[in-house]
């Protein structure tokens, strides 16, 4: 059975934004925290058929999720900083997306090549719709849109600088550093939004033998939202604007050829 289409989403922000043919973005994940009407016992027989389809495979859920750079010392950031605790998490058979749902969260994580914001948001909100409507959520306590890009460096581009520029969000002193960097900035652009920059490097390996550059936003609301789709999709295109303005506002015109392929 298909999910059910989702009705007017209210107006996509993003839609002027280039669609790069070589985009960086490795991992997109959004979270819903939410409060329920009511208490529903959540039972992986009830839980596992509204997912089945796409995601048949069932995952042990970790403490938390994270996105690992192998880099020495390593310092990999929270993704999340929601409890996991009964908390269960259907895989597709690929592995390269998940949705993890409990009686407070849901998360839905894409490891595929990016498809675009579009598509993207459009089966987060079908998924959402799906398991809101079973758990009967009431109110939408924190949003969050977490972009992880991996710049992966080049024989002659080897250093941050060479694919960001200093912005309010990146320091010039971590952007100019010549071996180790790591970078972390939390803002609040209103006392209910997180803004978290991260910005590290990995090392030399076999997929990317001149090392690579992380960039990683993570854009967070606590304003209470009703939980139906066009509210959400609101939000989220709030979130996904700042963090695509934060992403191009950085990038080096190094950065802008190797999106659009031309980086010789």
């Amino acid at each position: 059975m298909g999910l059910p289409a989702i009705p007017c989403l209210g107006p996509v922000l993003t839609t002027k934004h280039p669609s790069y043919p070589k985009p960086t973005i490795v991992q997109v994940t959004c979270e819903i925290g939410f409060v329920s009407e009511a208490e529903v016992k959540l039972q992986t027989g009830i839980i596992y058929p509204l997912f089945a389809g796409e995601f048949p495979e069932m995952q042990a859920v970790p403490t938390q999720l994270q996105f690992v750079v192998s880099q020495q010392p390593t310092m990999a950031p929270e993704l999340l900083r929601s409890q996991n605790a009964g908390a269960f998490r259907f895989a597709t058979s690929d592995g390269k997306r998940f949705v993890q749902v409990s009686s407070v969260n849901f998360v839905y994580q894409s490891n595929e090549v990016y498809p675009g914001w579009d598509v993207f948001r459009r089966k987060l909100l079908e998924l959402w719709e799906l398991y809101s409507t079973h758990i009967k959520s009431s109110t939408v306590t924190k949003i969050g849109l977490r972009y992880i890009n991996r710049i992966t460096h080049t024989e002659k581009l080897t250093r941050p600088s060479d694919w960001l520029q200093p912005t309010s969000d990146l320091p010039e002193a971590l952007l100019s550093s010549q071996g180790h960097f790591l970078g972390r900035l939390e803002t609040s652009p209103t006392p209910s939004d997180l803004r978290v920059v991260t910005v590290t490097g990995e090392p030399a390996g076999p997929d990317w033998p001149y090392g690579t550059t992380v960039m990683d936003i993570d854009r967070i609301t606590t304003e209470l939202n009703e939980p139906t789709a066009p509210k959400i999709a609101e939000a989220l295109d709030v979130l996904h604007e700042d963090v695509w303005t934060t992403f191009d506002s950085a990038g080096t015109n190094s950065l802008k050829q190797l999106l659009s392929g031309k980086l010789k």
